[in-house]
């Protein structure tokens, strides 16, 4: 046979890895040879295979020869014959115990219709499973098709359980090595691992699903209430995959503020003392935080004593590291634009640009988050759903906002309701020059007759999403067209080459740059005709001239580096 469909037996029985063959070799041993094995049978050195360290053997799956007869630990019963998954019509192409779909070749038992792959031949698994950390006793494979509710999760089974006698317990293979103690995405504390979680009327922190309290789940010792399922609790986007059954537990939160006395403070982001404000509050209605770049309004605030210098009370008063129901990492707080030397960020989940404070990620995911989405939590309400809505998947739905497919989304668990991060954020009132009122987000014609038209734009409104309008006048008004695409920036500031800044007078500001460049920043040119606090003005610096196809590369390379999702 030619060496490159060459089949070969395993000549040992020692355990075997599975690993790509390309850096199979131990590292201790890449200085006296390569680190890849070339498979024994087909001769190529690249590709998942098995490898055994002690002979030096390693070969893919499908390059090895099986044995024409087997028993297996997972059917005791009757032998296995090794044959051609494509002369047995009658299986359902799944390995009765990893449950893969077969390769070309299976061992099978046609007395019971039972098949598994040539991967549970090589590596079989372990009769019994002694894990003193999971449990006092020894576990034992029951290699039979048989249904049975797994005692580690709740989730039912349709066969090979590991069961304990003793105690009567039966668990999925993979429920044994559960971690014990870990740290979820949507819980402050520790929650730990039982197999009793005890009488209650009992809720999933994550899915929101109602849980049986006589199945093992993991709780939190400091919150007697708190419960995950334990799927859920090691789901990807839940949890770091940190195990820290015997890891010290951070007791200090750091905060960026000491208090100075009863009203005022030191922040982390400011040289000056900040004070807080609850006199003649209306005067600074409309002055912006540097922390979230929105109007102060009538939320409590702290003032510099000395400069123009805002902080919602909200967040002044964060801590530097946080955990967040939408990435699986804890977040650290960035408070300067010096972060990656970058002027400006995108958000990664509401898509919004902005300026301000962040949050991003210490396991160095591409992941910006903005404050807007950092303060969402759950139960998160809002005036225009009647329920609560929360975190509970991470599929992608039609956001109920603005009618859009969006990736990151908030569930109502009553009704079949979803928010995108895009619209969860949006403000709920906002002022704007063509109108004297506040407007405020509707959802509906309400009492109005026919068509409904934005003010600005003079285009149609569609009551099915939503918009804005005022109450006392009517005005209905596009969510783009009052916030346009620069809202969360701030006018004053200096943003890579230009200024932004107020388009508050009878002329608009004038613009140096040339006519592309004018195209590129159409969005930032459009929102400051249709938004008071500023324009893009002036692509020159120091009088130098910018060369285009260079400031076009860096605005597409900066986008699309904004534009990576974070899973």
């Amino acid at each position: 046979m030619d060496q490159q469909t060459q089949r070969v037996k395993i000549p040992c029985n020692h355990m075997l890895r599975y690993i790509d063959l390309e850096f199979a070799v131990d590292p201790q041993h890449w200085i006296y040879r390569s680190p890849s094995h070339n498979c024994d049978g087909c001769g190529i050195a690249s590709g998942y295979g098995y490898y055994c360290s002690r002979c030096q053997f390693g070969a893919h799956a499908e390059c090895i020869d099986g044995l024409d007869i087997i028993t297996h630990p997972s059917h005791s019963k009757h032998p296995l014959k090794n044959v051609l998954t494509k002369t047995v019509d009658y299986t359902d192409s799944r390995c009765h115990f990893c449950r893969r779909v077969l390769g070309e070749r299976m061992y099978h038992c046609s007395t019971c219709n039972f098949s598994i792959d040539m991967d549970c031949w090589i590596i079989q698994p372990p009769l019994t499973i002694y894990q003193p950390k999971s449990h006092n006793h020894t576990f034992t494979l029951m290699p039979v098709r048989n249904s049975f509710t797994c005692n580690g999760c709740g989730i039912v089974g349709d066969r090979n359980p590991y069961i304990c006698i003793e105690c009567g317990f039966m668990l999925h293979k993979d429920c044994i090595d559960l971690p014990r103690v870990i740290n979820i995405n949507r819980h402050e504390h520790r929650i730990s691992r039982t197999y009793h979680l005890g009488h209650g009327d009992w809720q999933c922190g994550v899915c929101r699903k109602k849980m049986d309290w006589t199945c093992g789940a993991f709780s939190c010792k400091k919150c007697p209430s708190y419960a995950v399922h334990s799927k859920c609790a090691i789901r990807n986007d839940v949890w770091d995959e940190k195990e820290l059954e015997d890891e010290p537990e951070e007791k200090e939160i750091r905060y960026t503020y000491q208090v100075i006395n009863e009203k005022e403070i030191k922040h982390c982001s400011h040289r000056h003392n900040l004070r807080l404000r609850d006199d003649n509050a209306a005067e600074y209605e409309e002055m912006l935080c540097e922390a979230c770049i929105a109007p102060i309004s009538s939320d409590p605030f702290f003032k510099c004593v000395q400069c123009e210098f805002f902080l919602h009370k909200v967040c002044a008063i964060l801590s530097y590291k946080k955990r967040h129901i939408l990435h699986k990492h804890r977040l650290s707080l960035e408070t300067g634009s010096s972060f990656m030397a970058r002027e400006y960020f995108k958000c990664t989940y509401c898509r919004q640009f902005f300026d301000g404070f962040m949050h991003y990620c210490e396991s160095f995911c591409n992941l910006e988050l903005d404050l807007r989405c950092a303060n969402i939590s759950e139960p998160f309400h809002h005036e225009l759903h009647p329920h609560p809505l929360y975190r509970t998947s991470t599929e992608p739905k039609t956001c109920g906002g603005c009618g859009k497919d969006s990736e990151y989304v908030l569930c109502c668990i009553v009704c079949e309701f979803a928010l995108g991060m895009e619209c969860a954020t949006l403000p709920r009132k906002v002022k704007h020059r063509c109108d004297d009122h506040v407007l405020s987000l509707h959802h509906g014609a309400g009492n109005s007759k026919g068509q409904l038209w934005c003010d600005i734009c003079e285009g149609k409104t569609d009551p099915s999403v939503w918009f804005y309008g005022c109450d006392e006048c009517g005005v209905t008004l596009h969510i783009k067209c009052v916030l346009g695409d620069m809202y969360y920036f701030k006018a004053g500031r200096k943003y890579r080459r230009g200024e932004l800044v107020p388009n508050d007078g009878m002329t608009r500001p004038f613009c140096t740059v040339l006519l592309l460049q004018i195209q590129l920043l159409y969005t930032l040119v459009q929102w400051s005709v249709q938004k008071t606090p500023g324009t893009f003005d002036g692509c020159e610096e120091d009088g130098e001239d910018v060369n285009d196809d260079e400031y076009e590369n860096d605005i597409k390379d900066e986008d699309d580096d904004a534009d990576k999702d974070v899973r």
